[in-house]
């Protein structure tokens, strides 16, 4: 019983979390994705730099 109750109260704070979070993104706001790599700005496509993950400092 008390389990229902946690998960009850868990659900309305994230609910009234995401109502508040909607009230405060503009209407232009857009979710923005990069396609290049933070480091040597090739286009990735998403996926790891194949130029930037070469590049391990192994310590060993």
């Amino acid at each position: 019983m008390m389990l229902w109750i946690i998960a009850a109260a868990a659900g309305i704070i994230i609910a009234l979390f995401l109502v508040f979070k909607y009230t405060k993104t503009g209407k232009n706001d857009v979710v923005g994705f990069n396609m290049k790599c933070k480091i040597c700005g090739e286009t990735t496509n998403g996926l790891k730099c194949p130029r930037c993950s070469n590049k391990k400092n192994d310590w060993r």
